[in-house]
């Protein structure tokens, strides 16, 4: 059965914009990866495996919506792989050394998404 919240959450997400709604996927990537690096630093450990898990759940979503069509997407799709290869190798060193090379570049990319968002939306 769907709660009301449930319901609410899934109708707010659909009522975003593309733009808005990788913002949204970037902005929880990185707040995931401070998740996963403040867990490290704590030596919780599945506090760690499961906001990396959330982390590379996002980045996965994020290569399967891609466009190849595009010529950027090729350089997405090289960038997304490289975090998620961060991740990875992160979650099975419980490492923070690669959380903060992913993070560099999550935040990186959602910076940009932002300011292409509102260049979109303002027609800049």
């Amino acid at each position: 059965m769907v709660s009301q919240y449930q319901k609410y959450m899934k109708q707010s997400v659909s009522a975003l914009t593309a733009g808005e709604q990788i913002n949204l996927l970037f902005d929880q990537a990185c707040v995931n990866i401070s998740k996963a690096i403040e867990a490290i630093e704590k030596k919780d450990i599945v506090g760690a495996h499961n906001s990396i898990m959330k982390t590379e759940n996002i980045f996965n979503y994020l290569i399967d919506s891609l466009d190849m069509s595009y010529p950027i997407s090729k350089n997405l799709l090289a960038l997304y792989d490289f975090i998620n290869d961060r991740l990875i190798q992160a979650n099975i060193k419980k490492d923070i050394k690669p959380l903060r090379e992913a993070q560099k570049i999550a935040t990186e990319l959602r910076d940009t998404w932002k300011k292409a968002e509102v260049l979109a939306r303002t027609g800049g």
